[in-house]
């Protein structure tokens, strides 16, 4: 089994290269999560249907004020947007790196965050019924297999505080084991945490402690923009993966059950009163 320390090791080298930006590159906010999201040559253009439905749920309610805690936060782009936002946001990391460079985003965006680095299965710096919102993008995967996470996750919730998880999403056989042949041809490794997708089994770690658990899944036949990564800027890569978008959109709408063959997905919940 992958270790925290081999995970935290893992992620440390891969943040480290991106203290050395500049601050235009490394600021944040709407505006800048917005963009990103609509260039084809970012990264982050791949999973647009994904991040747009996760901004949606974030804001469904006001953030303003509120207590967030960016679990998991990685570079923090989500977060670092929420605290633009007028939100009271922590981030929460395995890698000491990804906090630094975090900071280094806060700074350069002209907000005010915590950073915290520490093992998602002991946040002892962290207060019962702190938060009124946790956020993790692609994070809970990877937390759920350390003893005590969960529970840990939410003991620092307020009763009835929201939890809004942007995942990959596992409900497709034919896909997982397609996503483990990608990943062994690519050479990727172990400690990149993915030996758990979420899914229906999974998420029931969740009831003990919450409620009103929701998902809200998609992108079934479009998965097939993993095979175009890194080709999004070519108007027919584009014109594909758009097809393949309103074919799903035809077909869910038909066949709604299939939507847990979907690919990814936007995790609703609620933290259970005591």
């Amino acid at each position: 089994m992958i270790t925290a320390d081999r995970e935290r090791d893992f992620y440390d080298r891969q943040y480290t290269q991106f203290l050395t930006l500049p601050d235009h590159a490394l600021r944040t906010d709407r505006k800048v999560l917005e963009a990103n999201i609509e260039i084809p040559s970012n990264p982050f253009y791949e999973r647009r249907l994904l991040y747009r439905a996760t901004m949606r749920a974030l804001e469904s309610s006001p953030v303003r004020g509120k207590t967030i805690l960016d679990y998991g936060c990685g570079p923090a782009d989500f977060g670092l947007w929420l605290a633009t936002e007028g939100a009271d946001v922590t981030l929460l990391d395995l890698s000491s790196a990804a906090i630094e460079v975090a900071l280094k985003r806060a700074q350069a965006s002209g907000v005010v965050v915590r950073g915290i680095s520490a093992d998602a299965s002991e946040l002892h710096m962290l207060i019962d019924g702190e938060f009124d919102i946790v956020f993790a993008c692609a994070a809970l995967h990877h937390t759920m297999k350390y003893h005590g996470a969960i529970e840990e996750l939410a003991r620092i919730m307020k009763p009835g505080a929201r939890l809004v998880l942007c995942e990959t999403w596992g409900g497709n056989p034919l896909l997982n084991v397609a996503r483990k042949l990608r990943a062994l041809v690519a050479g990727e490794d172990e400690e990149q945490g993915e030996d758990i997708i979420l899914s229906k089994k999974e998420l029931k770690a969740l009831d003990p402690f919450f409620t009103d658990v929701r998902t809200d899944t998609m992108n079934l036949f479009a998965m097939g923009k993993r095979v175009l990564r890194g080709r999004f800027e070519k108007s027919w890569a584009r014109g594909i993966v758009g097809a393949l978008e309103s074919v799903d959109a035809g077909i869910l709408s038909v066949f709604p059950p299939l939507s847990d063959w979907c690919g990814e997905a936007v995790i609703t919940a609620r933290r259970k009163a005591d």
